[in-house]
Parts: structure tokens; C-alpha cells; sequence
């Protein structure tokens, strides 16, 4: 008989009963190689000074400081080179009155010396040395134990070790160390679910979750275990679970959490153990479940991937993180919102993506899957909130480390503009919405630069928009076939023709090239966003005609005839034209290295 959600609770209380069930974190001794991004779980002092010697902080000469102090560019002061001081070793000489010797950065001063004059300087005479300037006592010079004295405390316990941690480790002779352990067990669930890297059935799909739940399990600070997909079978999934119960400290399984004919999870835990509480009123997180088998905690996560990810950012994050002893609180900026939003009367937690100070949602509903790839974190919209507006500031719980995009540019699809990207120095954020949707983006000043097609023929729709070209380049459309007859566009009755969103200039100039072809009403088998899905769609036999740039026709070795021609445009509002990012994404259009690809 299928479960019903009798009593579902608020998030706030979800997340205090989780939290007050974390388990402590264990420790264990690792290597320095594999301690990056786990927390410390010891005081470390150094055993020795860092320097261990006096050294050179430049290439130069080693002297006495007191002897340069008549130096003067139009009254040098000589001295005697003695020798040069080798890397990695002790000086054999010494350095007496009126006498220099030659050093290189990182060289041990030798003893009677107390400075370094740079080469810059000096000037060298045969076996004399001339020097133009005066230095103090300790110039150029690293001190024994001027960076880290023995006995000095570096590293305090809860520590997130980055490689800047460990590169202090290191200088200290530290090849391993003490960090705290939590064993986190992964799994998804679901008979149609198959491990990527295999083929797919009818029906099947990737498991995204084991991995991306991994990932974030150790951004947290834990170990993630992963046990793979259990079946959705009772007593399959019971003997995984105790399996991670018995491995593990805190157990996260996606997917069959709800209260369906088919779902499994809440009744083998039951079975097993207990729950806590199933079903909270926020979305995406309804279905979510916690209870624990053998003692071990155990979160039943949803099963599509955003919701997944949203409701361990809620509840399995901040769990970890206070078991390692790091910050409960996700990190969070705040922007504003680009485009208003309209929430459904109960908690929920927004997907957004954040270039600029402007932040953007990207929700495509909890099933989409590329919803991962645009968002960089969440909003927190309260139930008692129906209605946000456009440039209403909001803060955004990042989903973790948030490398911002120097640029958004958004619009039309074309593929050298991942070309594009990989000539530029800076990351930059693509969104295909099509060339109107682009230019109005742009004109919000959401996005920095606006992709549109010219679309021979139509008029711009940039228009009255107060948007300056600044920048483009053109490009050939082709029709693209398996069929090399299928071409000429004679006869497409019985053909599966592929379409474009409407937003995209490609639908109308498509549509164009048809009715020149006599056929003014087609009925599309659907629609594509970008390229590469066109072409990749033609190249699977899963549609007859498609209609792409010509690179994508040449990628995929699929027959192609050019129909048009196109130009992509590069847009800004006035405000925009002068930044330094923009600048440099114009300079870069113009470029060989770009050109040549």
C-alpha cells in the first residue's frame, strides 16, 4: 500500500535533529599528498627554524653592511671578491674586512657577512668589486628562523588544509598528519539506474548521484565510501545498508525516498531501524528522510540530482562540517535578483547562478539535469514570501568554492565561442537563450555581452535597445543529412525534421530556408538549444534534417549544404564597452590564435 506524507516538518527543525545526531568525527594519519582538503586534527609546531640558516634573498654579493655606507652611485667602494658561495652547501670561506663573495638567491651567508648588495648595484672589475649603494644590516638576507622559529605553533586543530596548509607542512618536515575522519557511505537507488561509463537500455539512466554527492561530501571535509547503486529490492538494499552502517559513520543514499509503490528506502529502514522523521516542507526536499541502522545515522537524499544536491547543502553539509569541526554555515554572498521570481506559498529553495553581483535563477524543475551545470548555489525563499522583483537583493547559499566568471555573455548558440574560451584568461559564463532573449538580458545589464545573430533578412532585434556592436565574426549554415540525397530539400514529407527554440534566430532563418524550399508548414519532431545537439541528434538517426553552422556539420562528419549566411554579433550597453574584461574578450576576437581555430 503506498505511504502517505502525514506530518511533514519544517526545515529548521530538520535540520536541529540532524545536527544534534552527528556522530564525532574519528582521526587517522595521512600522507601530505592526500591531505588536501581534510581537516587538521592537531597542533603542529615546528621542530626547527625555517630558514635553518642564514641565507640570500637575492643574487648578489655577500658583505659587511658597515663597510658600504660611503657607497655612492658617483663614489663607488671597493672590495675583493673572494670566491662564490655554492647552492646547497656550506660556505667554506669567509668573508674578512674589505672583502665580498658571490651568492645566489637561496645560498647560506657566509660567515662575516651580514648583507647582500643586488647585481644591479655592483659592477665587477676582474677581481674587484665596485658598489654603488649602501645596504643595512640583514638586507636581501633571510634570517635564521625569520620565516617559522622552532618551537612556533603553525597549525591549530580544525584547520581546512589547502595548499597553502601544506606547503607549510612541508617547509616544518612534516610528510604526514593527523586530520579528523568522517566515513561518509554514498549509494543511489534505483533498478534503472547504470554506472556511467557503461551502455545504456531503454529506459536506463546515469548514476549522477554517487558521484556528485561524493564530491561534496569531501569539499565538506569528509571521507566519501562509495557503495554504487542498490537495487530497489528489499532485501538487496537491506544488505547494503548494513554494509555501510557497519563501514561507515553517517550513511546518504539518494533516490526511492518517497512515499511510492516502488520506493524503497524508508520501508528498509524502518525494517532496520528507525526514523526519525520523513518529509519536510520545503522544496525540492519533501521527500527526504532521517533515521539510522546500527546506530549510524543514515539521510535518504531525493533522487534527482538538484534536489539532491539542495537538500544535502540544507542537512548532510552542515552535519559533516560540524563533525570535522569546520563552519556549520555554507558560504554565502549576496547579489541582485535578474529577473523576477514567483515562489509557490511554502519554503523553497531556489537554484541560481551569480556573475557580476547579479544573480540569476536557473531552475529548470527538479528533474533537469543541466540545472547542475548553471547553478552555483541556492536562495532561501520563505514560505510567508510569494513574490521577489527584479534587482530585490537576495543572499545565495553557495553549493561551494565559487570561482565567479569574469563575464556573462548571453544569446545565440554558436560553438567558437568554446573556442572563444579557451583563447580568453579568465573563466567566462555561456548561457544559449537565444539572440532576443540575449539582447534584453543585456539591455537589464544582467548580461555583460549579448550573442546575436544578424539574421539576414529580419530586422535586428536589438533595436531601440540602446545596445553598440562591438565586435564579430561570421559564419556559413548548412543543412545536414546522413543521407547525402536528402539534401536538396525536394522531398521531406516523410522526414523527421529538426527544429530550433523559438527565441533562437536559427528558428526563423530555418523556417526561412524551408518555405524557399515550397514548404511553408513543417512539423518539427523537436526542438534543439544548441548545435551540437542538432548535429549530434542527425548523427544518432534519431532525426532525418537538421540546420547548424558548418562546423558542427564538420565535427560530426555528417553531409552538409551551405543555405545561408550568418553573422554573430558582440553586444554591450555603453556602460560595459570600457571594462577591462571586455576589452580583452575584443582583443581576443581579433586574435590569431583565435582566428586559426
Amino acid at each position: 500500500m503506498q505511504k502517505e506524507f502525514h506530518s511533514l516538518i519544517s526545515l529548521d527543525e530538520a535540520r536541529r535533529i540532524v545536527l544534534g545526531a552527528v556522530p564525532k568525527a574519528g582521526q587517522e594519519v595521512v600522507p601530505l599528498e592526500r591531505a588536501a582538503g581534510r581537516v587538521l586534527d592537531e597542533r603542529v609546531v615546528s621542530p626547527i627554524d625555517v630558514p635553518g640558516f642564514d641565507r640570500a634573498a637575492m643574487d648578489g654579493y655577500a658583505l659587511s653592511s658597515a663597510e658600504t655606507l660611503e657607497a655612492r652611485e658617483d663614489r663607488p667602494v671597493a672590495f675583493d671578491l673572494v670566491g662564490a658561495v655554492p647552492m646547497g652547501k656550506r660556505p667554506e670561506l669567509v668573508v674578512g674586512e674589505g672583502e665580498a663573495a658571490e651568492v645566489s638567491t637561496g645560498s647560506m651567508m657566509p660567515e662575516g657577512a651580514d648583507a647582500v648588495v643586488m647585481v644591479e648595484h655592483s659592477e665587477v672589475e676582474g677581481r674587484s668589486l665596485l658598489i654603488r649603494r649602501a645596504v643595512h644590516v640583514g638586507e636581501n638576507t633571510h634570517r635564521s628562523g625569520g620565516d617559522v622559529a622552532f618551537g612556533e605553533t603553525v597549525l591549530l586543530p580544525g584547520r581546512k588544509l589547502s595548499a597553502r596548509e601544506i606547503g607549510l607542512l612541508a617547509a616544518v618536515g612534516r610528510k604526514e598528519v593527523r586530520v579528523r575522519s568522517l566515513r561518509v557511505a554514498v549509494a543511489s537507488s534505483g533498478d534503472e539506474l547504470v554506472p556511467p561509463g557503461e551502455e545504456l537500455s531503454l529506459g536506463q539512466i546515469y548514476d549522477i548521484n554517487s558521484r556528485s554527492i561524493a564530491a561534496a561530501v569531501e569539499e565538506c571535509g569528509g571521507s566519501p565510501m562509495v557503495f554504487g547503486i542498490l537495487p530497489d529490492d528489499h532485501d538487496s538494499m537491506a544488505e547494503g545498508l548494513i554494509a555501510m552502517a557497519e563501514e561507515c559513520d553517517l550513511i546518504l543514499v539518494s533516490g526511492s525516498t518517497s512515499a511510492g509503490i516502488g520506493d524503497m528506502v524508508y520501508r528498509v529502514v524502518e525494517d532496520l531501524g528507525e526514523i526519525s522523521f520523513h518529509g519536510i516542507n520545503f522544496k525540492p526536499g519533501k521527500p527526504t528522510l532521517f533515521g539510522a541502522i546500527a546506530g549510524k545515522p543514515l539521510i535518504g537524499l531525493p533522487g534527482y540530482p538538484t534536489s539532491a544536491l539542495t537538500v544535502f547543502g540544507q542537512l548532510a553539509a552542515p552535519a559533516i562540517r560540524k563533525a570535522v569541526g569546520t563552519s556549520h554555515l555554507a558560504p554565502r554572498i549576496r547579489g541582485r535578483l535578474a529577473k523576477p521570481v514567483r515562489s509557490e506559498g511554502r519554503r523553497q529553495m531556489l537554484s541560481v547562478g551569480v556573475v557580476g553581483g547579479w544573480v540569476r535563477p536557473v531552475d529548470k524543475g527538479s528533474g533537469s539535469i543541466t540545472t547542475l551545470a548553471l547553478a552555483d548555489g541556492v536562495v532561501d525563499i520563505p514560505d510567508e514570501v510569494e513574490h521577489l522583483d527584479q534587482g530585490e537583493e537576495v543572499e545565495v547559499q553557495l553549493f561551494g568554492d565559487y570561482p565567479e566568471p569574469a563575464l556573462l555573455l548571453e544569446g545565440e548558440d554558436c560553438p567558437r565561442l568554446e573556442a572563444l574560451a579557451g583563447v580568453l584568461p579568465f573563466e567566462i559564463r555561456v548561457v544559449s537563450t537565444g539572440s532576443t532573449r540575449g539582447a534584453i538580458s543585456a539591455k537589464d545589464g544582467v548580461a555583460d555581452v549579448a550573442v546575436v545573430s544578424r539574421g539576414e533578412g529580419f530586422d535586428p532585434v536589438w533595436d531601440g535597445m540602446g545596445l553598440e556592436p562591438v565586435g564579430g565574426y561570421a559564419r556559413d549554415l548548412v543543412i545536414i543529412a546522413k543521407d547525402p540525397q536528402l539534401l536538396d530539400l525536394e522531398r521531406i514529407g516523410d522526414l523527421r525534421v529538426l527544429g530550433w527554440t523559438r527565441d533562437s534566430e536559427m528558428s526563423r532563418m530555418w523556417r526561412r530556408v524551408l518555405e524557399e524550399a515550397g514548404h511553408l508548414s513543417v512539423g518539427f519532431v523537436g526542438q534543439a538549444r544548441t548545435h551540437a545537439a542538432v548535429a549530434a541528434q542527425v548523427s544518432s538517426g534519431r532525426a532525418d534534417l537538421g540546420f547548424v553552422v558548418q562546423e558542427a556539420a564538420v565535427e560530426t562528419g555528417l553531409a552538409s549544404r551551405k543555405v545561408a549566411e550568418d553573422e554573430i554579433l558582440f553586444l554591450v550597453n555603453t556602460e560595459n564597452k570600457g571594462r577591462e574584461a571586455v576589452q580583452t574578450l575584443l582583443s581576443a576576437l581579433k586574435s590569431d590564435e583565435f582566428l586559426s581555430r
